[in-house]
Formats: C-alpha cells, structure tokens, sequence
C-alpha cells in the first residue's frame, strides 16, 4: 500500500518547533503502526505539486487505494484535496495548524497521536468538497471584508513574525475602519436578488450559527450561503464575536441561503476572495457549486445526532 505523507514545514503548531523531532515522532508513529510510510517536511508551496506527482504515479494502483497524509492547517490540506478530489486517492491528515477547522468537523482528534491511530483504522469517509470557478474549497469561501481581513492578517503575520490569532486582532481593527458595502447580485435556483452588503459567507455544507459555527454533516450536498444584514457599524464589529460565541442572529443578522450552486455577481471584474482561510484573486461572476462526496478521507464514522439537534 503506498502512503505519502507531507508535514508543512509552515504548520500553525510546527512553526518554530524542532522540525527533526516532530519527522522523527511522526515517523516512529506510523512505524509503531506497521505502517511503512515516504515521509517528507515541505514548504506549504510544495504540498500540491508534491500530491498531484503521488496521485499520478499511483493512479492505476491494484488492491490498496494510495494513501496521502498531510500534516498542517486548512489551507494545507485544502490544497491536497483540491488534487485528490475525484480520485480514488484517500486522504490522511494529520492537524497540525493553528485552527484546523476542518479535521475537527470530521470530529478528528487533534493529538497527532490519536491522529494517526484513525489513519491506521483505515476506516474512509466520502464527503463533499465546494468550489468556485474552478478553484476547490473544504470549509468555506467569502467575498467583501474577510478577505480584505484575510490580507492584513497575513500582512500582520508577516511583519511581526506572530501566528494568526495574534495577528487577527490589528488587522481586524485596520478592516473595520476600511469596512465598505458591496453590491452584488445573488442568483439561485431560478432566483436572482439584489444586495448590499459587507460580507458574503458561502459555506461547503451547512454551518449552525448557534453551535458555533460548526458543521454536523459533511456529505449533505448542499452550500450554506449567509449574507450579512444591514446593520450600524457597531453590530458589524461585533458579529464576528457573536459567531464565535454562538450568539449571533438568523433574524437580524444574516439572511440564510441552502442551495446546490449560486452565482454571485460583483461590479468590479475581478475581486478578491477567501478560500479556507486563504485570499485569492478570482474574476465576476463567481460560480460556486457542491461536488457530493467528492473527497475520501479518513476520518472516524459519523456521529448521529438527534431530530431535535438539527437546524431549522
């Protein structure tokens, strides 16, 4: 059985760390494991053509699907699934940025040890994957202030050699004061509505603004679309925090869209846009749409939740 696994050298929670001792834990972990593994510690750069030359070479595999793990944050293991998506490559991953909202909406844990006890199951999930005009996503996509957040942060990062959450907060204060309204045109199943608004949230699956954000089904084949109401200046600075909290309002808020596909229209011809935590400059108008089961992970079975816990 062929396994690749790639440890972003740029990780949330590898950065700065022994880079020798973590390959060496990581490696003796899978050993343990009787797993023989090619591992190797990459710049986050190298990680999609590092996965696209493994899915190729291993493309007419026999028995064993091939197996890629990749060690790092959202943005990471964004990059390896927008490679194996379609594929019969099974992804690994091994959470080792600064949030890694995505391994944990798979209810993965986030000690690495129990991290690659799940890989060794074996046991594969098949979930969606969003995109837009091409471009693949795992978690979500945002057009208005978040990428403009997205920018400042990295730029925060980059100047004060600080990790994330740090650097959210001066650039969190430098995009409230640029914050601007946006006018698009939302397009959906026969439907088209005309909006300002500061923010547009497309989510792969559906995100509970009242369980903090998360998602409880990562194969419902549907986008999650929140546009952000008009609201004072104060309500918009707030929101953020509101969400993180679970505080924040269906009603007054956001209006909730739950399509298949949508297409957002901007004035401008080409905008910027977040994708899993990462800004990219993409072009009017943006066509995003659901891929089912797109993407074989490995992950621990689906917990089922009750009737009574499921959005409204």
């Amino acid at each position: 059985m062929a396994i690749l696994v790639l440890i972003n050298a740029g990780g949330g929670s590898v950065r700065g760390a022994n880079l020798e001792a973590v390959e060496k834990f990581i490696r003796g972990g899978f050993q343990s494991r009787g797993l023989d593994v090619d591992l190797h510690v990459v710049k986050g750069d190298e990680i999609t053509e590092a996965v696209r030359q493994f899915a190729t070479s291993n493309s007419h595999a026999s028995g064993h699907p091939p197996i890629v793990v990749v060690g790092g944050g959202d943005g990471t293991i964004g990059a390896a699934a927008s490679v194996v998506a379609g594929t019969d490559v099974v992804l690994g991953i091994l959470p080792l940025g600064t949030l890694n909202h995505f391994a944990k909406d798979l209810d993965l844990p986030t000690d690495l040890d129990a991290a690659m006890d799940v890989i060794a199951a074996a046991k594969v999930r098949a979930v969606d994957v969003g995109e837009v005009n091409g471009r693949a996503f795992l978690n979500n996509s945002s057009v208005g202030v978040y990428p403009f957040l997205v920018v400042e942060r990295t730029a925060e990062q980059q100047r004060l050699g600080v990790g994330k959450l740090i650097a959210s907060i001066p650039a969190l204060v430098r995009t409230i004061k640029a914050l601007s309204w946006q006018r698009l045109t939302i397009s959906a199943e026969g439907n088209r509505k005309e909006l300002r608004t500061p923010c547009v949230f497309v989510g792969n699956n559906f995100y509970d603004l009242g369980a903090f954000g998360r998602r409880r089904d990562l194969s419902s084949g549907e986008l999650c679309i929140y546009v952000v109401k008009r609201q004072s200046w104060l309500g918009l600075a707030l929101l953020p925090i509101k969400v993180t909290f679970g505080l924040a309002d269906r009603v007054h808020d956001v209006e909730l869209f739950r399509v298949s596909s949508v297409e957002i229209k901007t004035r401008r011809n080409q905008i910027l846009v977040s994708l899993d935590g990462e800004a990219v400059e993409a072009t009017s108008p943006l066509r995003y749409s659901i891929r089912p089961q797109a993407l074989r992970v490995l992950a621990p079975e689906m917990v089922a939740h009750d009737a009574t816990d499921q959005p409204g």
